[in-house]
C-alpha cells in the first residue's frame, strides 16, 4: 500500500484540490504554490537511516527520493511540477509520494482521478502517476512522473485542464 500527497502537509487531497480549484479558477499567466509550513518540527524516523537521492527535473525543480535502510520502500519522494492548462495558464505545483514498494529495483504507482467537491459547487479531479527504477548498484534512480488536474463547473462541464505531461527525471546519491 502507498500513500500520496499532492501537496505536502496535513490533509492530503483536500488541500490539493482546494489549491487546484483556486489556481485553475484564477487566470494569471504564472502562479507558484509552496508547501505549507505549519511549524511542526521534523520527525526523525527509522527510515531516516536509509539513503537519499537528489536531482533536478528538466524544468529545473529539485527532486528528492528517500528510501528506507533496506531500500525496499521509498519513504518519500517530492518535486515541483509545471502544469500547462488548456486556458493558457501555467501553474507550478509541489507533488509528493509516500510509502512506495520497490520490487526488483522497480516501482510504480498511480492515483485518481479523485474528485474533490469545492465549496462553490465546482469539482476538481486530481490524478497522477510515478514510476522508476534503480540502477544495478543502487547509486541512482530514474523514472517518469505526471500530474493532471481537471476543473469542472457545478454542471460537470470541464472548465480547464492542467497537465504536467510526462516528466522524465533522474536522481543520484
Amino acid at each position: 500500500m502507498y500513500f500520496r500527497n499532492v501537496v505536502t502537509g496535513g490533509v492530503q487531497l483536500r488541500r490539493a484540490a482546494l489549491l487546484a480549484a483556486a489556481v485553475v479558477a484564477s487566470t494569471p499567466l504564472v502562479a507558484a504554490a509552496t508547501p505549507p509550513h505549519d511549524g511542526t518540527p521534523a520527525r526523525i524516523t527509522a527510515a531516516a537511516a536509509g539513503a537519499v537521492y537528489g536531482g533536478v527535473t528538466p524544468d529545473g525543480f529539485g527532486l528528492m527520493v528517500e528510501v528506507n535502510k533496506s531500500r525496499r520502500t521509498i519513504v518519500r519522494m517530492a518535486t515541483g511540477l509545471r502544469t500547462v492548462c488548456t486556458s493558457g495558464s501555467i501553474f507550478i505545483l509541489p507533488d509528493s509520494w509516500n510509502d512506495l514498494r520497490v520490487k526488483r529495483g522497480k516501482f510504480s504507482a498511480s492515483y485518481g482521478p479523485a474528485v474533490e467537491r469545492n465549496d462553490d459547487g465546482t469539482t476538481t479531479d486530481v490524478e497522477g502517476t510515478v514510476s522508476g527504477k534503480f540502477n544495478s548498484s543502487r547509486t541512482s534512480v530514474s523514472g517518469t512522473w505526471s500530474l493532471k488536474l481537471t476543473h469542472r463547473d457545478a454542471a460537470g462541464t470541464v472548465m480547464d485542464t492542467c497537465d504536467s505531461g510526462t516528466v522524465n527525471w533522474k536522481a543520484k546519491q
